[in-house]
């Protein structure tokens, strides 16, 4: 039972990563609250959905998704950079074109692609059943993504984007136009997750419109046990502890269900663990020294400063 949830959960899982890497390049990276994500999901799948329907390669379909879901992100940035909105509010109004985008896209509701060949089609010829296709290929293209994404961020460009992230202030003294690096952070940790959404219809064999609904907290839930995995601040260790977030929340949805949890619970389950996830990455050190005075002081300082520093930002 263990190991037949676990190729669940692989099988899953791997596939959500691009879409999990996306989130921590919008919003670990580059510190912009971006739910533009959601809808790049779905529009990556239904792209990918009609092409693949159309005749075109499944692989190239994938990457046709990525291309429409950066597009979305650089509305996104477009809208915040020109027309001063907040990025909260601008991804919102984005995610919700999105949605109508994929209809649009799709021609319908759904589509299946029942008699079509995808990108996990290669199996047959090997005499794979398609789970085993989907972990080997989900896996492989798990690991290339995060590759070649720790390229990308040491490279020079990459680096000024992390500085633009962390302190945008210091970034634009040293001559960087963040702006620049904004666009093109949104544009790929977008791309990322019309990837994840593409690979998702491919492996599930129809794509409906509602695949993009709350996806965006099934990402978070992942990189957040992700990031409990590691304490190391460099990039490299974040970005694969993001695979192992990936499978351990699938691996929690699948015993779940298979403990004979209501489906209904689902989401309402994975947003109390998101929750406790937090609040436990940034607690532990209290919780094991619950009766230190000490421990009890730092954390009321803490808490003093977080209330002192905190700001919401203006919304229009």
């Amino acid at each position: 039972m263990i190991f037949d949830l676990i190729k669940i959960a692989a099988q899953v899982g791997l596939l959500y990563v691009p879409l999990i890497l996306g989130i921590y390049l919008a919003m670990g990276v580059l510190s912009l609250p971006d739910l533009t994500l959601q809808g790049s999901f779905g529009l990556g799948g239904s792209l990918a959905a009609v092409l693949v329907v159309q005749g075109v390669p499944p692989f190239l379909s994938v990457l046709a998704g990525m291309a429409l879901g950066a597009i979305a992100g650089l509305i996104t940035a477009t809208l915040h950079l020109k027309l001063r909105l907040n990025v909260l509010l601008a991804s919102i109004l984005v995610a919700t074109a999105s949605y109508s985008g994929c209809l649009i896209v799709m021609g319908s509701g759904n589509i299946s692609l029942a008699g079509f060949d995808t990108v996990f089609s290669w199996a047959s010829a090997l005499g794979l059943n398609h789970q085993t296709a989907t972990i080997l290929g989900g896996l492989v293209i798990a690991m290339a993504v995060c590759l070649l994404l720790l390229w990308f961020l040491r490279t020079d460009y990459g680096m000024s984007l992390v500085a633009a992230g962390q302190n945008i202030q210091t970034a634009r003294g040293l001559g960087i136009r963040t702006e620049n690096r904004q666009l093109v952070g949104l544009a790929v940790a977008n791309a990322l997750a019309a990837c994840s959404g593409a690979l998702v219809v491919h492996n599930q064999g129809f794509m409906d419109v509602s695949i993009q609904t709350t996806v965006i907290v099934i990402g978070l839930a992942g990189m957040m046990i992700g990031l409990a995995l590691v304490r190391s601040g460099r990039v490299a260790p974040t970005i694969f502890a993001l695979i192992g977030g990936a499978l351990i929340y699938r691996f929690a949805v699948a015993a779940t269900l298979q403990l004979g949890l209501n489906p209904n619970m689902l989401q309402l389950i994975t947003a109390v663990l998101v929750i406790l996830v937090i609040w436990a990455r940034y607690n532990s050190r209290s919780v094991l020294s619950l009766f230190s005075p000490k421990v009890r002081h730092e954390r009321r300082q803490l808490q003093a400063r977080f209330y002192e520093e905190d700001r919401v930002a203006s919304f229009i």
